[in-house]
């Protein structure tokens, strides 16, 4: 009765082992679809592809963490498997990598979402730029010749009726008129979508972050270079307390 009672757990347990295994290989296949496809097309100088890059890693990352520990698991319920026991060991090795590749990604997410920021930025600017210097070359204009070829002259060309109403001088004050409140308007626009790009982008940073930060810790105590040493978040805390404990027997 003992043998066959033993037989069954045995085979539960190896039943169980390939499941966890099975189930944590697909978690991690749909996360690596989700990671793979986030990162197409690639532009790896790109800030919008790093942002774009980054959100993928935070997306994908709990689906690649969960699946990576099910699989780990996997080994519990079946240590008499070497080849088991090498891929988790494989798995656990990576997840090394995983974590420091989470590391790297936390200053260069930020660093592409200020480059962004400055090159709209000096867009506005560019733009604001034009607009003074279309500005001071319409009230340098003194003969209707002077006004066609400036109007005709602009990204978006305005063609007047080939005889005009109305003097020269006072079409050339009313365009002024409008420019000045197009330019007033598109200045004082510009400036709220600075303000408010700032603080997307300071609320999306912190959030992603702290999931990247989360991520990390994860793998980090997935993350094991030989069986049976501390995984790498546990040498870390190891380390953390050597030196806070040196530091209160030095004070």
């Amino acid at each position: 009765m003992g043998a066959d009672r033993s037989a069954r757990i045995s085979t539960a347990e190896k039943e169980t082992a390939g499941l966890l295994w099975v189930v944590g290989l697909v978690i991690i296949g749909y996360g690596l679809i989700l990671l793979v496809f986030g990162f197409l097309p690639l532009g790896l100088l790109d800030p919008a592809w790093q942002l774009r890059a980054s959100a993928a890693l935070t997306g994908a990352g709990p689906y690649l963490l969960i699946g990576s520990l099910l699989a780990c698991m996997a080994r519990a319920f079946n240590r008499a498997n070497q080849a088991l026991v090498a891929r988790v060991k494989l798995l656990r090795r990576i997840s090394l990598w995983a974590a420091i590749v989470y590391l790297l990604f936390i200053p260069i997410q930020l660093q592409a979402g200020v480059q962004l920021l400055r090159q709209k930025s000096a867009r506005e600017a560019q733009t604001l730029s034009e607009w003074q210097k279309f500005r001071a070359r319409l009230r340098a204009t003194s003969t209707e010749d002077d006004l066609r070829t400036l109007l005709a002259g602009m990204k978006q060309p305005i063609t007047l009726p080939a005889k005009l109403d109305i003097p020269v001088a006072t079409l050339k004050g009313r365009i002024l008129a409008d420019t000045d409140s197009r330019f007033s308007a598109f200045r004082f626009q510009a400036a709220q979508d600075r303000a408010a790009r700032w603080q997307n982008f300071l609320a999306e940073a912190t959030s992603n972050v702290l999931k990247t930060l989360l991520m990390l810790t994860g793998f980090a105590a997935l993350a094991q270079l030989r069986p049976g040493q501390p995984s790498i978040l546990q040498k870390g805390l190891i380390l953390i307390r050597r030196k806070r404990s040196r530091g209160s027997a030095s004070a």
